[in-house]
């Protein structure tokens, strides 16, 4: 009997490891191999952004943009451009830079006329002209900067004119009109010029106190370093 008991359970233990060996095969048949191949991506994909890029609107204010007023002030200031007619020119573009006008297609009217103008009588010597011309722009819209310009050159050239000529009166009266527009080297050094010579002629003539107070009065102004060697030297004269 108890061999026969052996004889079971030994069956019983080969059925097991065969049922064993059964579970082992199915679970190795379930595991996956591990990939390690990198996935290349295509240059020409394109992430996708957020939310879609702002499109700035254009801001260039040209002429397909200016309202129907502009357009019309446009062609305006344009046709007196074209009649070189300073005067009308001038108003209108007075009312440009009032309203803050001042595109690319104004400032090229202006500039235009601003060539035409130191072409015409700048560059060759017509002084009358050039001061006509640029004081009918200058007195109706000073903020011209072109215009402004070519008004300063004419005066400074006027006045060294008549400081050459040794009417100093008239040369200080150019130099101040330079200087009562806005602050140029061109005026203070003339005016500079005009009181060197008033002290020099002070000093010679013994005028020691009208020498020191022309020295005093052109002393302050913003000049070139000549012009400042000059006054120093006289200011020691002085004995200032």
């Amino acid at each position: 009997m108890n061999q026969n008991k052996q004889k079971y359970i030994s069956f019983i233990v080969v059925i097991l490891i065969i049922i064993s060996g059964v579970f082992l095969l199915k679970s190795k048949s379930v595991i996956a191999p591990v990939d390690n191949i990198e996935v290349e991506i295509p240059d020409d994909v394109v992430s996708v952004p957020d939310k879609p890029a702002e499109i700035k609107p254009n801001t260039n204010n040209t002429q397909s943009n200016l309202t129907t007023e502009q357009k019309d002030l446009l062609t305006k200031l344009k046709k007196t451009v074209d009649n070189r007619d300073f005067e009308s020119f001038a108003s209108l573009l007075q009312e440009v830079y009032k309203n803050g006008w001042m595109n690319q297609e104004f400032t090229a009217l202006e500039s235009q006329l601003y060539v035409y103008a130191t072409d015409k009588y700048w560059v060759k010597g017509d002084l009358a002209n050039s001061l006509r011309v640029s004081t009918i722009v200058y007195d109706k819209v000073p903020e011209a900067w072109r215009f402004r310009y070519i008004r300063i050159l004419t005066l400074e050239k006027y006045g060294r004119d008549a400081f050459n000529a040794g009417d100093l009166n008239s040369a200080e009266s150019y130099a101040n009109k330079i200087l009562q527009m806005m602050f140029r080297p061109e005026g203070a050094n003339l005016l500079a010029d005009v009181y060197i010579s008033k002290i020099r002629t002070n000093i010679k003539n013994g005028n020691t106190t009208l020498a020191q107070q022309n020295l005093g009065f052109i002393w302050d102004f913003e000049i070139n370093q000549d012009r400042r060697d000059i006054l120093t030297d006289l200011k020691t004269q002085l004995g200032m």
